[in-house]
């Protein structure tokens, strides 16, 4: 998950391609495996415009992978 997420950031024109990104994913807690609970950290250096647009893509790009797996 946490790769897929970072090449989509390193796609996005959006990020400043200087300082790479990162995601980590730092915790999973699948006490109901049908709802699993994956907190991520993810790092990239981008415009404060562009940060909600940005943070709603990572978003809806992880809950996809999950509903998926």
């Amino acid at each position: 998950m946490a790769d897929q997420i970072l090449k989509e950031l390193r796609d996005d024109p959006r990020i400043d391609d200087r300082t790479a990104p990162s995601v980590n994913v730092t915790k999973v807690i699948a006490a109901d495996p049908a709802a699993p609970v994956v907190e991520l950290t993810v790092s990239a250096k981008v415009k404060p415009s562009d940060a909600d647009a940005i943070k709603q893509r990572v978003l809806d790009h992880a809950s996809a992978l999950l509903a998926a797996a």
